[in-house]
């Protein structure tokens, strides 16, 4: 794996290059060599400068020698992708997910994995799936503590996945996740402390440190949706009261957008869900702001004040250099 990461890093590498950036003997590094690539994951590419003996083969990384698939669980809908090595995403897919309960949602998604295997090259995908899911997850374990937003509570998702799909599967938080794919995908030199914010149902914080994934006990670091930022706001699932999940979540945006519909009428907001405000999402609180809406404005307002509470602790606490906000 060291090898692997190291070459995809590099590019380009010769085996005496690779070997002084592992570690290794020559002699160790040829097998290292030899494997990556029967697994076609390196490929020979010339030569390259001599220093006195023979030119080294060079090695260059080939993100095209195996396809991943992974799924992000937002809200009530499963988003799955295919990515070559690189992480690049060649196919994607939404798949809805019909009913509440952990077995609706795992039949969604390996619904949607099916039609995804459809697309491409079934011999070249990895036997593993990769899964970002809501709530507090123990990733050693691959079960779903608690996602309160949801309603779940222990959920085995892992052996779940398993069982149906017949492939590994590994799962984080989604959050945890994002903060991993802005790392690979959207790379910034020197830049190894992320903290990337995920408002969906829930709200969580996924913490790269060092270039790592800081986990903590039980994968339970990051948990910002249960922070306090109103001493006497509303009552949390969780037990506490004004926790910023409830004042600043995707369904808090919306429930919060509908409170103030009823006290007048005529605004983009009433436009946009017509007279269905169950209609009403984040994502038309934020379209609607975006036109000028002063009641989607308020909204807006009132869910950044909260937001400006939380997260300047966590930049005096962790000192990250990029923090990145999804809705």
């Amino acid at each position: 794996m060291r090898a692997f990461d190291i070459l995809k890093e590099a590019r380009v590498l010769s085996r005496p290059e690779l070997a002084k950036r592992i570690g290794l003997s020559r002699a160790a590094i040829a097998l290292v060599a030899d494997d990556l690539l029967q697994a076609q994951v390196a490929r020979e590419v010339g030569l390259g400068d001599s220093t006195g003996g023979r030119p080294p083969v060079l090695l260059e990384f080939n993100p095209q020698a195996a396809l991943a698939l992974g799924a992000r669980m937002l809200d009530s809908e499963w988003g799955l992708v295919v990515t070559d090595l690189d992480a690049h995403v060649l196919e994607h897919l939404d798949i809805p997910i019909l009913g509440t309960r952990p077995e609706a949602a795992v039949e969604a998604l390996c619904g949607g994995v099916r039609t995804l295997l459809t697309r491409v090259d079934r011999t070249r995908v990895l036997p593993a799936i990769g899964l970002g899911t809501p709530g507090l997850v123990d990733m050693r374990a691959g079960v779903i503590i608690s996602a309160v937003d949801v309603g779940w509570f222990e959920v085995p998702i892992r052996a779940m996945v398993e069982q149906e799909l017949g492939m590994a599967a590994l799962v984080a938080n989604r959050s945890k996740v994002g903060a991993l794919a802005e790392l690979w995908c959207d790379p910034q030199p020197g830049v190894s402390e992320v903290i990337y914010i995920s408002i969906g149902t829930g709200i969580a914080a996924g913490i790269v440190h060092d270039g790592k994934l800081y986990l903590g006990p039980n994968s339970s670091a990051g948990e910002l949706g249960h922070v306090t930022v109103a001493a006497d706001g509303p009552l949390c699932p969780c037990g506490n009261r004004g926790c910023l999940q409830q004042l600043a979540s995707g369904l808090a945006i919306a429930n919060r957008a509908r409170e103030l519909m009823r006290m007048t009428t005529g605004t983009v907001l009433h436009k946009l869900v017509g007279n269905y405000p169950e209609r009403m999402s984040a994502q038309i609180v934020l379209t609607a702001a975006e036109q000028g809406d002063p009641l989607a404005c308020q909204v807006v307002d009132e869910v950044a004040g909260y937001l400006v509470i939380a997260i300047p602790n966590l930049i005096k606490l962790l000192k990250p250099k990029v923090i990145i906000l999804a809705v």
